[in-house]
């Protein structure tokens, strides 16, 4: 399964968005960025129309980071939501009393918990739901503000985009964290700034990325 990760951040007219351990830059050029750093850059008007028209690169396992240079800084980024067949998640990023940060294991990685929105539920309710199922830690929001992330990948011959919202949120009783084995979790730790630190290539790209914003 080809896998690309997606973030978006919301700087001025720029947005990054990860695929697999690499990314891709959107940016009217405004700003400057390294492009050194860069494999690929779409600068030529046409060439970006035809990477708005079918973005199948970031889903193709494309290796190395992509800069698109536009003034059309959204329109594109919401060319690639349109491509895609679109999933909608939220999770959380949990702190206890010392401020570390609640992580899960899974399928070689380490994680925040997270999972799909289920019909009937608010995407705050949702949020806490796969919290507190994923880890059994019992949780509740901070804020009902989220950063939005995005997750593409290639299931069963589909490009997929999961849209994912990530709230803050206090722990309230950790008594009986216990990982969800049938979601592949198989350890569950609350992890400080150093922890991170030590093991931020075993996250993700974009995971590490959320982190790097808490810490």
């Amino acid at each position: 399964m080809a896998v690309c990760l997606f973030i978006l951040l919301f700087l001025k007219m720029e947005q990054k968005v990860y695929f697999d351990t690499y990314y891709l830059l959107i940016t009217d050029g405004k700003e400057a960025f390294d492009k050194k750093a860069f494999s690929i850059i779409i600068s030529d008007e046409e060439k970006v129309f035809d990477f708005r028209m079918n973005p199948r690169m970031l889903f193709s396992n494309f290796k190395g980071n992509i800069a698109v240079l536009t003034p059309y800084v959204e329109e594109t980024l919401e060319a690639i939501f349109d491509y895609a067949n679109g999933i909608v998640a939220a999770g959380g990023v949990v702190f206890n009393h010392k401020n570390d940060v609640l992580t899960i294991f899974r399928r070689g990685f380490w994680d925040l918990p997270k999972g799909k929105v289920d019909a009937g539920e608010t995407i705050e309710q949702a949020a806490v739901r796969e919290v507190e199922e994923e880890t059994g830690a019992k949780v509740w929001l901070r804020s009902k503000n989220a950063l939005r992330t995005f997750h593409c990948y290639v299931m069963h011959g589909k490009d997929c985009i999961k849209e994912t919202y990530w709230y803050d949120m206090d722990l309230l009783d950790d008594r009986k964290l216990i990982p969800q084995t049938e979601e592949d979790i198989t350890e569950i730790k609350f992890m400080e700034k150093a922890d991170f630190e030590a093991l931020k290539t075993e996250f993700h790209p974009l995971v590490a990325a959320i982190l790097e914003t808490k810490f």
